[in-house]
């Protein structure tokens, strides 16, 4: 399993929403880059970057953040705002190694084939989930297609690997749903899961049922989770 420590941004600061709610906002000290710093010392190859504002605005908003943090060498997944080919490409010849796209997949039927053909596994389709359905737009336009039936569709148009997030439990620290990502798990793609990840025992929770990647954001910031003792716990289950 990869875990992905997330930085999400807005006005240029590191925040976390609450159930993606942008009246919720936490804003944190630390700058963009000192958090990527942190999270690299603590022994990290992976970064999650979320440009909330980029995905509230329709357009990415910090890309010269996007390329400082680049510098530092790390596999960067980068999204919001998203919400055309030429905004990607952007977003790749900035920094990010792979990408997270939601509403450009689903608001065009054709898009998923041109986006696979183009941008291959470097594009990861952002699956959001709230009330068993698809939410997308910054988690603000919902519609009737569930979760399996997404990835099962896009998995036939060439993608594998999937961002699957709870938003209901987003930045809440109360823990994961281990049966939404369980129904997910061992299609052959591979499951990045996000949403109240709070414990080292959800993350090895989602191990268990096979999922390969999971993202930690509040809890990294409000003392949930020691990231050092995370990633050591997922070297130790590696060895067993």
């Amino acid at each position: 399993m990869i875990l992905y420590p997330a930085i999400d941004l807005y006005g240029g600061r590191v925040v976390r929403l609450s159930e993606g709610d942008f009246e919720k906002k936490s804003y944190y000290s630390l700058s963009p880059l000192e958090a990527a710093k942190r999270c690299m010392d603590a022994g990290s190859a992976h970064i999650h970057i979320v440009d909330l504002e980029g995905a509230k605005a329709g357009c990415p908003c910090h890309l010269d953040v996007l390329e400082k943090i680049s510098e530092l060498g790390m596999f960067i997944q980068y999204g919001g705002g998203l919400r055309s080919e030429d905004q990607i490409r952007d977003a790749l010849t900035s920094g990010a190694d792979r990408v997270m796209v939601g509403s450009l997949i689903f608001k065009n039927p054709d898009m998923p084939a041109r986006i696979s053909s183009e941008f291959g596994p470097a594009v990861m389709p952002a699956i959001d989930i709230r009330k068993g359905r698809i939410v997308h737009s910054g988690w603000i336009e919902g519609t009737d297609m569930t979760p399996e039936k997404a990835i099962d569709d896009l998995h036939r148009e060439g993608f594998s690997t999937f961002l699957v997030t709870d938003t209901e439990r987003d930045g809440m620290m109360n823990g994961i749903r281990t049966e939404i990502y369980a129904k997910l798990a061992g299609n052959g793609c591979d499951i990045v899961a996000a949403g109240g990840i709070t414990a080292i025992s959800d993350i090895a929770a989602l191990a268990e049922i096979g999922i390969s990647g999971a993202v930690i954001g509040k809890s990294l910031y409000e003392g949930g989770i020691n990231l050092k003792d995370a990633l050591d716990a997922v070297k130790q289950w590696e060895l067993k």
